[in-house]
């Protein structure tokens, strides 16, 4: 039987194997950016001499 530590290893990794899947799974449809539903923040900078 594998030690304690090898089993955290095995079991963290499969962790993030799942967690990369489901991520990569969920975002496959939402990766073009130019179809935005929601206006975009813009900001103005005036430069001012106060001299």
């Amino acid at each position: 039987m594998p030690d304690k530590i090898t089993m955290i290893n095995l079991v963290w990794t499969a962790m993030i194997a799942v967690m990369l899947t489901a991520t990569v799974t969920l975002y496959q449809d939402k990766s073009d950016f130019g179809d935005v539903n929601y206006p975009q923040v813009t900001g103005r900078y005036n430069d001012l001499s106060y001299y």
